[in-house]
């Protein structure tokens, strides 16, 4: 099989499956798409070994997103700008000692959902052993806000992290 091609599968299948993921938490906890007391992102790190860069995703409640971003959760529409250096201003990511410069990609709406894609530069992941997160998204309005982190690398396991207000920082040795 294409190295390339088993990348696609395995990266297509993880996207199913955080969509599901996403969405069954939002179906569970939802009465309306502008009622529900659940706060949760997700952001998912994916390393893509042939291109050397990596992916990133986050995933969102579009009402949450507004609300931090325009202070009224029932706001029109989103702007990409605005709701690209929010999610700029509000996480940082370092391998070792260097910040990875995220690059806007695109954002997606679909019904009270968003998902907004960033890339790195190119990257030779084995020059790395360490990789630090702070993810601050939405704490700032939601004292319960979840942010899940999930970071794919190349032959490791998944790594997961659950941030909220009392821990918006997590290491990751590989």
């Amino acid at each position: 099989m294409n190295p390339k091609n088993k990348y696609s599968d395995c990266q297509s299948e993880l996207q199913k499956k955080t969509l599901v993921l996403y969405f069954l938490i939002s179906l569970i906890t939802t009465a309306s798409p502008f009622e529900h007391d659940f706060k949760m992102s997700v952001c998912e790190m994916v390393y893509d070994g042939l291109n050397q860069q990596f992916e990133v995703r986050y995933y969102l409640f579009q009402d949450d997103l507004k609300e931090v971003v325009y202070g009224d959760p029932f706001s029109a529409h989103l702007e990409e700008e605005k709701v690209v250096s929010y999610i700029l201003e509000k996480t940082k990511i370092k391998l070792a000692d260097k910040y990875i410069e995220l690059k806007y990609k695109e954002l997606k709406e679909k019904e009270d959902q968003v998902l907004v894609t960033f890339t790195s530069g190119k990257i030779n992941i084995t020059d790395y052993s360490t990789l630090f997160i702070s993810n601050q998204i939405m704490i700032e309005k939601f004292r319960t806000q979840t942010n899940l982190v999930y970071v794919i690398l190349p032959n490791r396991p998944k790594w997961t992290q659950i941030l909220n207000a009392g821990k918006t920082k997590a290491v990751y040795e590989f």
